[in-house]
């Protein structure tokens, strides 16, 4: 069979700039269509205005073929009589100015602007379309069709027409539309134009960002793998989310490789230990029941000096620290799984405890939790010997006059509890070797009573966290709540033990 070859993914910068191709390609579609749109409403308008005219135009044909007759018997000039036909076919349309050209004299006469609406009548052509006029009335004459223009100016829209006057010449109109429409339609443009240009700024910044994010992101991952102590720095946005939450792994990782570690080790110096006491277990049995032989034959003939009894009380002495030991051989039969309660645990020991603090002047307090806390499968004599055991070195370490606080908690999946004292803390070498056998802080202590409650708590699937600083020191056991016996916390204390 082939190998299956999976489509190489395009990276993030990759899709991000397609993004930005594509944005900016439909940015000037939909400007292009604006600007149509626009068009298009003054091409209505334009419309409008030219039928306008047309109409303009059909009156002053109308009014010329009627006074033609009058015009051959007055004596008035011709472009007199002209001007009034104008100034009466004009009057009723508004901003129209127009007039009639002749093509016997070649000019423009009769030139009128009746709805001005100035002081002084218009009387004159205006002579910066003077020549446009000229040109399109001699088209309109020549051809015999009506001639259409339409002129952009900056201020202004101007329309022109003229319709043929056969055989005399041809009638023409103008009229301005001012161009509010124009301003609307560029500003509008300019608006869409820095819009589109803001936001394809506003997509590439997004891009370099999220390229600086990952680089740093790789560039610190790198470093973390070089050195486990080595922390990603604080980045922006989503990136600096990210960041956070490799760095909280990272810790949790390091954390989970220390009590590892520290599970192995003791776990490799446990079974020395247990295989030591094995071998010493026999003899000091052997020496025990020589011992008591020998004091029985010693008493039968009244030697009563050798101190027999101080030797037995050595060899139990001795025999009591062997079955310490010998906790740590997994092969011992253990005590069976109970469902109970943590809670009533540290409870009973802080009862059993309380008369040990007062002897030493330290006040022993235990912190309810804000609420009930479910049962868990445990072994209740070995988890009571891990509290006694934290209980009595915190009021130990505590000094006369200060507090120790034992409580228990939930987070998360785990059921916690934990005793603080206010002695001078651990420095961070004893922090380090504190669980191994045999290492105590103490000159009168033997170094197990740790060890056998990290091993204890080891064996329920847990773990004993240590934080210590100088005026507070806090040892937490952390215990998983197991799904499959957990109960619902309104049916706490429905179960006993086992």
């Amino acid at each position: 069979m082939k190998p299956i070859v999976l489509p190489q993914r395009w990276t993030l910068r990759q899709q991000l700039t397609i993004l930005t191709i594509l944005f900016l390609c439909l940015s000037g579609a939909a400007l292009w269509l604006v600007v149509q749109l626009f068009q298009s409403l003054e091409g209505g308008v334009v419309a409008r205005n030219q039928g306008e005219l047309a109409s303009a135009n059909a009156r002053l044909i109308k009014l010329f073929g009627e006074s033609n007759q009058e015009q051959t018997r007055s004596t008035r000039s011709h472009n007199d009589l002209l001007q009034q036909l104008s100034t009466e076919a004009l009057a009723t349309f508004p901003r129209v100015e127009g007039g009639f050209y002749l093509i016997q004299k070649e000019q423009l006469l009769g030139y009128s602007y009746p709805t001005h609406g100035g002081p002084v009548p218009k009387k004159d052509v205006p002579p910066a379309e003077l020549s446009t006029i000229l040109n399109l009335t001699r088209r309109a004459t020549s051809q015999g069709l009506p001639q259409e223009l339409v002129l952009r100016p900056k201020l202004d829209v101007l329309v022109l027409r003229a319709d043929p006057l056969p055989p005399w010449g041809a009638v023409w109109t103008m009229k301005r539309m001012p161009r509010p429409e124009d301003n609307h339609q560029t500003v509008l443009s300019v608006l869409v134009v820095l819009g589109n240009l803001i936001i394809g700024i506003w997509i590439f910044y997004i891009a370099l960002q999220l390229q600086w994010g990952v680089q740093r992101l790789q560039q610190s991952i790198k470093a973390m793998e070089e050195n486990t102590s080595e922390q990603i720095p604080p980045l922006p946005a989503e990136m600096g989310l990210l960041g956070e939450a490799i760095n909280t792994m990272q810790c949790r990782r390091q954390d989970l490789e220390q009590r590892l570690h520290r599970v192995e080790r003791l776990a490799s110096l446990g079974q020395l230990v247990a295989g030591v006491a094995h071998e010493v277990r026999n003899p000091l049995a052997s020496m025990r029941l020589n011992l008591q032989y020998t004091q029985r034959q010693l008493q039968k003939q009244g030697i009563t000096t050798l101190p027999i009894d101080s030797l037995v009380e050595q060899v139990d002495r001795l025999e009591q620290l062997v079955r310490r030991l010998l906790f740590f051989d997994q092969n011992q039969q253990q005590e069976e799984l109970v469902t109970a309660s943590l809670e009533a645990i540290a409870q009973e020991s802080v009862y059993l405890l309380r008369l040990k603090a007062e002897e030493l002047g330290v006040t022993l307090f235990y912190c309810a939790p804000a609420q009930p806390l479910p049962q868990i499968p445990l072994r209740r004599r070995e988890l009571g010997q891990v509290m006694v055991n934290l209980i009595l070195n915190a009021i130990q370490a505590s000094p006369k006059g200060c507090q120790v606080e034992v409580g228990v908690e939930q987070r998360q999946n785990n059921l916690i509890v934990w005793v603080e004292d206010r002695g001078l803390g651990l420095p961070p070498e004893d922090q380090e070797r504190i669980f191994d056998p045999f290492y105590s802080t103490k000159p009168e202590g033997t170094g197990l009573g740790l060890s056998i409650s990290h091993e204890i708590v080891t064996r329920h699937g847990g773990y004993i966290n240590l934080d210590s600083q100088p005026g507070c020191t806090r040892f937490s056991v952390y215990l998983p709540l197991r799904a499959s016996v957990m109960h619902d916390v309104k049916n706490y204390g429905e179960y006993s033990d086992r």
